[in-house]
């Protein structure tokens, strides 16, 4: 069954006149005529019949009606939403992100929200590598996290993060040299009991660690391991131990828990927004646009 015939058919019905239709159709009468003729001659039955008030229903065409019009309706959200889908501003968007951008992501979603209501957001907090994977086989459509070094996915930088060492505010206290002296902070930290991140949780972080520590000649004795820095933060606000962590993660800690920033080789890494541009997906492309808009503003 042809679109626009019902489309013709239910306007036919409203107007009850051949020229107010063919004129809110945008058609000539004529072609108005054909159409009920061919909707008509598909059913096997007459659908109006012409009387002093112009085009009148027959028991056909006021038992069809009803369907009729609800296939339209459908039809025409269908094209709204299509058009929508489109032009990217309406559908739904998997983005995941890492603890760098705890704070970047939401601010950023919920500016996109407010200019594109129609879209629905899923975020979820899951490690980088298993966001790289789901990337690649277009199971997530965009990734807040560090930017691989080599990958067959496309990014935007938005900002470089960096090691801090959180420890305990009494530590400060009593060696208020550690702040001003980062190199010598963690040569002595190293001396005492090192919280961690487990490795399934943040494997890039760890690594980074690691480069790190190699880098500068640390060797760092692990004693307890959490799933997820906000565990790690509350170990060394309860003074049991000392963590290294990326500076943005002092967003999300309390005022017990001081920080010291690292320096040297392996110390930062860019962060920023990863997708998989290899996939056609036009809702993801207008969030990319978004961001590069706010970011250039």
């Amino acid at each position: 069954m042809e679109f626009d015939l019902l489309k013709a058919f239910c306007q036919l019905a409203k107007s009850g006149n051949y020229r107010l239709a063919s004129e809110q159709l945008y058609i000539t009468q004529s072609a108005l005529t054909k159409k009920i003729q061919r909707l008509e001659s598909n059913i096997g039955a007459s659908l109006f019949s012409r009387g002093r008030n112009g085009a009148e229903l027959t028991h056909a065409g006021k038992t069809l009606l009803a369907e009729a019009q609800r296939l339209v309706h459908s039809m025409q959200a269908f094209e709204q939403l299509s058009g929508s889908v489109v032009k990217g501003t309406q559908g739904h968007l998997n983005i995941g992100f890492g603890v760098s951008t705890y704070h970047e992501a939401p601010k950023l979603i919920a500016a996109y929200k407010q200019r594109y209501p129609d879209v629905h957001v899923t975020l979820n907090d899951t490690p980088s590598k298993q966001q790289t994977d789901e990337l690649l086989s277009h199971d997530l459509d965009i990734s807040f996290n560090r930017i691989p070094e080599s990958s067959n996915l496309e990014s935007l930088t938005l900002f470089n993060d960096s090691l801090v060492a959180a420890i305990h505010k009494d530590l400060l206290k009593q060696a208020p040299e550690l702040s001003s002296n980062p190199s010598q902070a963690i040569s002595e930290l190293s001396n005492w009991p090192y919280l961690k991140l487990a490795q399934h949780r943040g494997p890039g972080l760890n690594k980074q660690i690691q480069q790190y520590c190699l880098a500068n000649k640390i060797d760092l004795s692990k004693t307890q391991e959490a799933d997820d820095i906000l565990t790690l933060l509350a170990l060394v606000s309860a003074n049991i131990g000392f963590t290294i962590v990326p500076s943005s993660a002092q967003l999300i800690s309390n005022t017990d828990v001081e920080f010291i920033a690292l320096e040297g080789e392996y110390a930062t890494w860019p962060v920023g927004l990863i997708w998989n541009g290899k996939s056609e997906n036009p809702l993801r492309d207008r969030f990319v646009e978004f961001v590069v808009e706010q970011k250039e503003s």
